[in-house]
């Protein structure tokens, strides 16, 4: 017995130390790791801790798996100190053996977890970009932050793995939603960490430049602010022996040195930049897995600072370190592109710094390569592009800046890709980088002398979304519109005239069945044109305060600009006269570019007192217009002849503060029209959003009497006022209305596209146009109930007997009702008769 005892007794001896010598051995493995982490390990002794982990490691018993998790924590702190992709690769085996080894709820799978994540992150970043990975990440890793941790640090590890994998996601394909959740999860990863905890500063970078990239998207400065504060603390806490330090200074040296550039030059806070730079370059170790980025960086604060300081040193220097790391990297290297970019950059500021024919030849040179390169996303791609363009086009080199318009206008479909939602495409088309660059590369190709190029370059720069919203519809790529397709296919009986309104020169193109005539419009000089033109529809949009009266003036006044601008030479071009009285006027199809798209060309003309009779285009043409040449052509589905004349929607809102109602007599009079079962009415609660999308489908007319708006930041967002809410643009975008034959929008702000995106068409008017109706008519400005009467009556009159009435009717019944409007009122009152445009055949 006692020897019994004595043996059990031995035995719990010799456990005990075994357990103590563990755990010793546990302690001093994480003490290591840790000093590691901080950059206070030699790395010999990190390569033996690594090497004795490796022994360990193999098997499945708990101290194997212990060792493993250890092992892969090693593996990570020596790439980030060597950049070893033998370490990379080991570290992303190792993790994916542990991961499918480990089951949920045992205490080593989120540390496992972790490790995947971030071997997935790295091996974005190092190993060529592969989505996959960052798509694997965030599959791996954003469930699991919604559940229990029971350390708060390894999950704010996590949370900045998948963060950042939403960032670069947001980078490869535009969608904001992957952007802010980024950097929400970003920022609960810093705030999850104290201040004394080593990695907060690494943490407090990444963060730093996310919000680098929301400023980007937003131009909102706070966010800018943020970034700054959050990298001037990252920089703060990172230990003066840590592999990190460079990349952290990196990081801060970007952020002011956008800092710089939004304070109009600010010295300080360059100076700064290209200081946090040059010591990031300095304390660089040899084989950090960055080098690349940090450097590229480098070149950034070093041009922007020489730039804006006119300091031709800081670009020397910007373009040796360019041409070296161009020199370095292979063509298919992640990071090539960008610093291509940055030589190009750095070269065309030193070309305006000093004149050097050669440094101009290395941006151009610099650029082209980079948008030939395989990896380059649309959005680089694109950007690229119009640097080269504009750069050229400055200089006159107009062959070479069509090379490069060319290139971007054919990526703008990639940039608003299928797979983005509409607000997203429309926000990436917006950037103001991109705005009317159909139109100047339009013009660019009237420089070198090919009308038909410039045709074809507006129409697939021109509607893009919409091109992709009815690909989408029909499961196949937009088709690119040729002048010989629109030609072959033209469907109207007149000519279209694409106003070009550009900053290298201005145009009217006259496309027709016989081809193509260019009418030059050397009257407008663009700036002049631009401050001209908002000047005027900033009241008539109700941007600025203004009287009824003081509105009136602003319109009579844009009338005659667009007369003397561009509306006078194209009649005069084309023959057009005033035509006795009973003789029909010839049809005309207008498709303004740019901020053009908002000014009603079809009642240009000198309509004040003391006009000469017949200088107006309302005198000379019957007009309507078209958002596309494309929509001009026997593109549509063929129509089946009708038996009997349509039906009628009529929607009618009361009168509430602010917005007009349907009056009675019009009400009355449309009823009588379309007497019986041939008109419906949904007024007041009935008139809710999901009944008229309804009632849509089932009538081929259909009138709305109800209030419109349009926010002229989001024009998708604007639409109808109804009961319940409003009928948007993005909503009849996403399949509301079945294509009837006439839409008549008696209602404010239809047909006008808000001041972003112009060249999208972003209205109702358009957006029932892309659906398939026929005609629609709508206003460009506040709608007055009295001349909406009257051109209520006037469309629906011509069109309520027949069965099958045609565009032309449509377009000269409300020509002539305009028309005997203006004459009533003698001209005085355009903000009457002005507005009212017809879209359609």
């Amino acid at each position: 017995m006692l020897g019994r005892l004595l043996d059990r007794f031995r035995e719990a001896r010799t456990t005990l130390a075994e357990q103590t010598r563990v755990a010793r051995e546990e302690a001093e493995i994480t003490s290591q790791l840790d000093q590691a982490g901080q950059g206070r390990l030699p790395a010999d002794r990190l390569d033996a801790l690594i090497d004795h982990l490796a022994g360990r490691a193999e098997g499945t018993t708990p101290d194997a798996v212990q060792a493993g998790l250890h092992l892969q924590h090693g593996l990570l702190l020596r790439y980030q100190n060597t950049g070893s992709a033998r370490d990379l690769a080991r570290l992303s085996a190792r993790s994916r053996e542990l991961l499918a080894l480990l089951p949920e709820g045992h205490p080593g799978h989120l540390v496992a977890v972790w490790h995947r994540v971030t071997a997935l992150c790295l091996a974005y970043e190092g190993g060529g970009g592969d989505p996959a990975h960052l798509d694997e990440v965030i599959t791996l890793g954003r469930p699991l932050l919604d559940g229990e941790w029971p350390d708060p640090l390894l999950r704010a590890l996590v949370a900045h793995g998948v963060g950042t994998a939403l960032i670069g996601r947001f980078k490869l394909i535009g969608r904001r939603d992957d952007l802010s959740d980024g950097v929400r999860l970003l920022r609960e990863a810093c705030d999850a960490f104290p201040g004394r905890v080593p990695g907060r500063a690494q943490l407090l970078a990444a963060l730093g430049m996310a919000l680098l990239f929301q400023y980007e998207m937003s131009e909102d400065a706070a966010h800018l602010e943020e970034a700054v504060r959050r990298c001037r603390e990252a920089a703060r806490r990172v230990e003066p022996e840590s592999a990190e330090r460079s990349l952290v200074l990196s990081h801060l040296a970007i952020t002011l040195s956008h800092a710089g550039r939004r304070a109009d030059g600010d010295e300080g806070l360059l100076t700064e930049a290209v200081a946090a730079s040059g010591e990031a370059v300095r304390t660089l170790p040899d084989g950090h897995p960055a080098r690349v980025d940090i450097l590229n960086h480098h070149v950034a604060a070093l041009m922007w600072a020489g730039e804006l300081l006119s300091r031709v040193d800081h670009l020397d220097e910007a373009l040796t370190t360019s041409e070296t790391l161009v020199a370095m990297l292979p063509r298919n290297h992640r990071s090539r592109g960008a610093s291509l970019t940055n030589r190009a950059t750095a070269a065309r500021m030193r070309y305006d710094l000093t004149g050097d024919a050669a440094d101009a030849a290395v941006a151009v040179a610099a650029w082209r390569e980079v948008t030939e390169m395989d990896g380059a996303t649309p959005w680089v791609r694109l950007d690229t592009a119009q640097k080269w363009a504009m750069f050229e086009a400055e200089r006159g080199s107009w062959t070479s800046a069509l090379e490069a318009y060319r290139i971007a206008v054919h990526t703008l479909p990639l940039l608003a890709h299928r797979g983005l939602d509409r607000s997203d495409q429309e926000l990436h088309l917006a950037r103001r980088a991109w705005v009317a660059l159909a139109s100047d590369a339009a013009a660019c190709a009237l420089n070198t002398g090919d009308p038909g190029l410039a045709v074809e370059l507006l129409e697939r720069g021109r509607g893009v979304i919409w091109a992709q919203s009815l690909a989408g519809a029909s499961a196949v790529a937009p088709a690119e519109v040729t002048l010989s397709h629109l030609r072959a296919h033209w469907a109207v009986d007149g000519a279209a005239v694409l106003v070009n309104f550009s900053r290298w020169r201005s145009d009217a193109l006259v496309v027709s069945a016989a081809g193509v005539r260019v009418v030059p419009l050397p009257g407008i000089v663009f700036d002049e044109a631009v401050d001209t033109l908002f000047a005027h529809l900033g009241v008539l949009l109700g941007e600025v305060p203004a009287s009824p009266g003081e509105r009136n003036t602003h319109a009579r006044d844009l009338l005659e600009w667009a007369w003397e601008k561009i509306a006078e030479p194209v009649m005069t071009a084309l023959g057009h006269v005033p035509r006795a009285a009973g003789e029909p006027l010839p049809r005309l199809w207008w498709c303004p570019t740019s901020v053009l798209s908002l000014v009603p060309l079809h009642a240009a003309g000198q309509h004040g007192a003391g006009r000469t009779p017949g200088e107006t285009v309302m005198d000379r043409v019957v007009s309507s217009y078209t958002p596309t040449l494309h929509l001009l052509t026997a593109s549509e589905p063929s129509r089946a002849a009708h038996a009997e004349p349509a039906r009628l929607l009529v929607v009618a809102m009361p009168e509430t503060e602010g917005h007009p109602k349907l009056g009675l007599t019009e009400r009355e009079g449309l009823a009588d029209l379309f007497p019986g079962e041939r008109h419906t009415c949904l007024e007041q609660g009935d008139a809710t959003v999901t009944r008229v999308r309804d009632a849509l489908r089932e009538h081929r007319y259909a009138h709305f009497g109800c209030h419109g708006k349009q926010d002229l930041a989001e024009p998708s967002q604007g639409g109808l006022i109804l009961h319940d809410g409003v009928l948007t643009v993005a909503q009849l975008a996403g399949g509301g209305a079945h294509p009837g034959d006439l839409a008549f929008l008696a209602a404010c702000e239809t047909a006008n596209g808000g001041l972003v995106n112009m060249d999208e068409a972003i209205s109702l008017t358009a957006a029932l146009r892309f659906a398939g109706w026929r005609d629609v008519i709508g206003s460009l400005w506040t709608a007055n109930d009295e001349a909406i009467a009257e051109a209520a009556e006037a469309v629906f009159t011509a069109v309520a007997g027949r069965a099958d009435p045609t565009g032309d009717d449509v377009a000269r019944a409300l020509h002539s009702a305009m028309r005997e409007l203006r004459d009533l009122t003698e001209s005085e009152v355009a903000i009457l008769w002005a507005p009212f445009v017809h879209m359609g055949h």
